[in-house]
């Protein structure tokens, strides 16, 4: 209810309750609770380290561009 009074109170409509979206109706009529997060904290790990070593490498591979070439 407090999110519906921000809204009002931002769109300037005092008094007017906004009308539930259709979703979130539907949710607390079934009560189903949100999907759970299917990337696992070590498959997040995993994928940081892959990008962080691509980055390495990557300004390794300018730094030996940068030191080939001629001033």
């Amino acid at each position: 209810m407090a999110l519906g009074y921000d809204a009002q109170r931002q769109l300037g409509i005092p008094g007017r309750p906004t009308p539930p979206t259709p979703t979130a109706t539907r949710s607390a009529v079934t009560g189903r609770a949100q999907p759970q997060n299917t990337i696992r904290a070590s498959q997040a790990r995993a994928a940081r380290r892959r990008e962080t070593l691509a980055n390495q490498q990557a300004v390794s591979a300018w730094l030996r561009e940068l030191s080939g070439r001629g001033r």
